[in-house]
């Protein structure tokens, strides 16, 4: 009987120890990584409809990383790849409540910044928007019309958010249709 409970207790702390990932992958679910990958190997070319897919799909997935790797790993997560791509700029950004950007891996120059007042080509204000998405007091996925990064002609965004444990920080995704750069 000793033997098999040692057994038992051997096979018990190797299951323990596994990485959830290895789990969520052996039951047909990626991890949050792994999936992020996948994402970004694809692209949404003009069709929106895949591009509002993408980011509510991000922001699903950097929801489960935080969940699981922990905020403050998560967001140094975001900043490199799998989470960034460059194809129509699919990534994450963040405002707190008062409307101060405190996170942005496609525009990080917006860190720090009020942006409470800032609005898109047709008045919107963004901030606004997202804090609504996060809250879901307003459209849970938005669209904003910004000029693209690449070719600097208006194109529209989606965007969707969720609020932070801290209840005061937002963090969204985001993505324009992509464009051709010629």
């Amino acid at each position: 009987m000793t033997g098999s409970v040692q057994t038992l207790t051997v096979a018990l702390s190797l299951l323990v120890a596994l990485p959830a990932a290895a789990f969520a992958e052996a039951d047909g679910a990626l991890s949050p990584v792994a999936a992020a990958e996948a994402l970004h190997a694809r692209t949404a070319g003009a069709d929106l409809d895949l591009v509002r897919s993408h980011v509510v799909e991000l922001a699903e997935l950097a929801r489960r990383h935080i969940d699981e790797a922990g905020l403050e790993t998560a967001l140094e997560d975001f900043r490199n790849p799998p989470w960034l791509r460059e194809a129509n700029g699919l990534h994450l950004w963040g405002v707190t409540t008062a409307g101060v950007s405190w996170f942005d891996t496609g525009h990080p120059e917006l860190v720090g910044i009020d942006v409470s007042n800032i609005t898109d080509i047709e008045g919107r204000f963004w901030t606004q928007l997202a804090v609504a998405s996060a809250l879901e007091t307003g459209e849970k996925v938005f669209l904003l019309l910004f000029p693209h990064p690449k070719t600097a002609k208006s194109a529209v965004g989606f965007h969707t958010c969720f609020m932070l444990e801290d209840g005061e920080r937002v963090l969204c995704a985001g993505a324009f249709e992509d464009a051709p750069t010629g």
